[in-house]
């Protein structure tokens, strides 16, 4: 769009006058067609004329990206048939014409990337220019052209199939160089198991296609189901109680918690359909167990059955003994369901929390050694289901939906021996474009947004780092081009501030008010009287004030982390040391005055209290960060807040005491009585 040429219409609407044009109630009468249009009218733009032109580059953006997407598809598709044509009764394309297709698929992904970036710009100069629209004028149009742009076609229509098939393309010219002997993931098809360490990123909306296009180069897409979309749906219902013990255990990552789900792939499944029942279970590495995901499959129309207890393992297991799909250890997985099936009975597990999202996995065939999987469209959403029923079928409320907006992806590493990792990962998290988040959880995050805080009081401790601007934090990258449109769109603000007239602050402070105009007059608090003010600050600093959802779980502790406590803990102890031996001075002065003797046992008592506090909480975050626990009391704000007042209250009775010891000394001394 253009953008400053619309940015200049608003500036000329603001000194004209025009941004007001609705306000009266005359634009809300009928009009008449047998009338004209012939009417005196400030001059400059209209709000009429600034619809006109943001309609005409609506339009504008819409065609070239359809233009260019179609341009896409059939280049994409030429090279797909170039490569079948250059394949026919050989193994594959010749070196000189498979080097040619590499540089295409890698001109395709650029082109890509170029109309992603396209996109994601003209959007943002809309709202923005909308925005300060709204800002300025009596007539609001943001909401309204949201919803408009949302159908429009860079937006509903997108190119994940250009995408799958730029996948094929050049897995196919890699897999004529690249053979690997590694084995299957056993969850997929069975085989060796190795240890796999899982990370989870975020990954701004705005990267998703850059992200794709970077792990394309080294794994290709890996569908569960068959299209022609590079990303599979799937749906998961996760179970727990009304004491949310299953979201507790997860939230702490207690040793052995467990998660129990049932998911499936693509649409949701019909009588017959096979469904997946899982049970996650956590264990930290350090204690010589690994974390595991184990799960076995069941007809849709025997999942209620089963959870009610009908349907007994025994049964389970004649039924996968009838699924030719199912190829793993029977007795294993009748075991699993008779664990699960008691989980569910004796813990009183119901339906709670459903999320389903879109994935690209990526991975070569046959070679579960790296994986990764992106998942976006992520939405969370509770689950009312009626007895007799394990998923609920009817409409939610917008209540009880959480759309997350980022996209989140994993990467799976099974490296046996002294593997290292690959460079391209470490490529691909030096861009800046993902943020770590150790041990997100879909499940967890997903209670902990839809529940109210009188079912859940404890957050995960990424959960405030989720914005409503789409970026999470800390901000990806540089902010420095952001700054600087910040503060043009600043100076623009101003500007039209200036030359609206009837927005201009008047003399004395206050607002001047023009035709068919309301002030609005903003809230200011009391001034607090200094004693109120200190009071208020004592309060805030020594007592816990939250009484909504606190951030729980656990915390990504650094080796510095324990020295700094340790540092902490000496600063306390120098503190005491201190005290302590200006008690034990006054005391050697002062052993036959009374007076000294009462302040040093009162000094001496404070400082054994202080060193025995410090010694206690020195302990408490120890173990805290020992159990990487978000509880432990790592902002002491009560034990200097004490120590400062006591230490005001001894040095204003130790003056209160010598000014009276003065004035008595005064009073008995010889020259009174002359």
């Amino acid at each position: 769009p253009d953008y400053e040429y619309l940015k200049k219409m608003l500036l000329e609407m603001a000194r004209t006058g025009q941004n007001r044009a609705f306000q009266s109630r005359l634009d809300l009468i009928p009009h008449s067609i047998g009338g004209t249009e012939e009417r005196i009218s400030a001059s400059g733009p209209s709000e009429v004329e600034f619809v006109r032109k943001l309609d005409a580059d609506i339009q504008k953006v819409s065609d070239h990206y359809v233009s260019t997407g179609k341009a896409l598809r059939a280049r994409v598709r030429a090279l797909e048939e170039r490569y079948e044509a250059s394949s026919v009764g050989k193994d594959g394309p010749g070196d000189d014409v498979a080097v040619e297709l590499a540089n295409e698929v890698e001109q395709c992904e650029l082109l890509l990337l170029k109309l992603d970036d396209f996109v994601n710009l003209s959007y943002s100069a809309f709202v923005k220019i909308l925005k300060k629209h709204d800002k300025h004028s009596s007539c609001p149009l943001l909401l309204a052209y949201c919803v408009k742009l949302q159908s429009q076609p860079f937006l509903e229509e997108k190119l994940t199939p250009v995408i799958m098939s730029l996948s094929n393309i050049n897995a196919k010219l890699v897999g004529k160089e690249t053979k690997s002997e590694a084995q299957f993931d056993p969850n997929q098809a069975g085989g060796t198991s190795f240890v796999r360490k899982t990370t989870k990123y975020w990954v701004r909306i705005t990267d998703i296609t850059r992200v794709k296009c970077m792990v394309l180069k080294q794994l290709p897409v890996y569908k569960f189901l068959k299209g022609e979309n590079d990303s599979d749906r799937i749906s998961s219902i996760y179970f727990d109680n009304d004491n949310l013990d299953l979201y507790r255990g997860r939230l702490h990552k207690t040793p052995g918690a467990i998660a129990v789900r049932i998911r499936w792939y693509g649409n949701d499944p019909k009588a017959g359909d096979t469904v997946y029942v899982e049970r996650k279970v956590h264990n930290e590495s350090w204690y010589g167990e690994e974390s595991r995901k184990e799960r076995f499959t069941l007809p849709e129309e025997l999942v209620q059955p089963y959870l009610e207890g009908k349907l007994r393992p025994e049964g389970v297991r004649q039924v996968l003994e009838k699924d030719p799909s199912f190829k793993g250890d029977l007795d294993y997985a009748m075991e699993l369901a008779r664990e699960v099936q008691n989980h569910v009975l004796t813990k009183k597990l119901k339906p709670m929390l459903r999320t389903q999202y879109m994935r690209t996995a990526f991975q070569r065939k046959g070679d579960a050694t790296v994986r990764a999987s992106l998942d976006t469209e992520l939405c969370m959403a509770l689950e009312p289901v009626k007895p007799g029923e394990w998923r609920y079928k009817g409409g939610l409320l917008r209540d009880q939906i959480c759309q997350f907006p980022h996209g989140v992806l994993e990467v799976k590493l099974q490296l046996a021996g002294g593997a290292s990792t690959p460079s391209w990962v470490q490529d691909l998290l030096d861009t800046g474009m993902l943020v770590e988040v150790n041990k997100f959880g879909k499940f967890v995050h997903g209670l902990a947004a839809l529940l109210p805080v009188t079912q859940v009081r404890e957050l995960p401790y990424w959960f405030h780092q989720v914005n409503l601007d789409g970026d999470p934090e800390p901000r990806f990258g540089s902010a420095a081009s952001g700054i600087q449109l910040d503060r043009q769109d600043t100076a623009g603000d101003k500007e039209m501030a200036e030359r609206d007239g009837d927005l201009a602050p008047a003399k004395g402070g206050g607002h001047k008010a023009g035709p068919n105009q309301v002030i609005v007059y903003r809230y200011e608090p009391a001034q607090l009287s200094c004693l109120q003010f200190l009071g208020r600050w004592f309060l805030d600093m020594s007592m816990a004030t939250n009484t909504g959802k606190v951030v729980s779980g656990k915390l990504k502790v650094e080796p510095k982390v324990y020295f700094a406590n340790e540092r902490t803990f000496l600063t306390w102890g120098s503190l005491c040391t201190q005290l302590g031996s200006i008690a034990i001075g006054i005391l050697a002065v002062g052993f036959k005055k009374p007076a000294l003797l009462r302040v040093g046992i009162t000094l001496g008592v404070l400082t054994a209290v202080f060193f025995l506090y410090a010694i206690g909480v020195f302990h408490a975050r120890a173990l805290g960060l020992r159990m990487r626990s978000t509880q432990a009391p790592y902002d002491d704000r009560f034990g200097p807040t004490l120590v400062a007042l006591v230490m005001v209250s001894a040095i204003a009775v130790n003056v209160y005491v010598s000014l009276m010891n003065t004035e008595i000394a005064e009073m008995m001394s010889p020259a009174k009585f002359n």
